[in-house]
């Protein structure tokens, strides 16, 4: 019997992926930076287009280091995914919603939000990031 990639919800898959992103979210909170990278798809595949600058396609080093930097300077943060949609098609699935995040670093405080969409794929029995795009509620005309 073939699948329907596009009928089929993938259900399981998608509540692996819903817990996955809870994993991701608690290693952020938590600032567990080793654990946050670990979700990650580490190798040549890896993307990632962030909210501020340099606004660059980041390969999964530059991502690591970039986030890393970030988290030394965080004191404290919360964050979550309103209106979290994930699609399954097969070993891949996008995840679309609105991150919000807030905390403070080196003292001070930031909060915001952005569109966000992440894909993953799942590799080794483990769904891991191998693409994030998030972009500011900013129309661009």
């Amino acid at each position: 019997m073939d699948t329907d990639i596009v009928a089929d919800t993938f259900e399981a898959s998608q509540a692996a992926v819903a817990a996955r992103i809870d994993e991701i979210l608690d290693a952020a909170i938590s600032k567990d930076i080793d654990r946050l990278m670990s979700y990650h798809l580490d190798g040549p595949k890896f993307t990632k287009f962030d909210d501020e600058e340099p606004l660059d396609r980041q390969d999964a080093e530059t991502s690591a280091r970039r986030e890393a930097e970030q988290f030394a300077v965080m004191d404290e943060l919360r964050a979550r995914f309103d209106g979290l949609q994930i699609d399954v098609f097969g070993p891949v699935a996008i995840a679309t919603g609105v991150f919000v995040w807030e905390g403070t670093a080196n003292g001070t405080s930031f909060s915001g939000r952005n569109r966000s969409t992440v894909v993953f794929v799942e590799h080794g029995g483990q769904w891991l990031i191998a693409h994030e795009h998030y972009s500011p509620f900013v129309a661009s005309y």
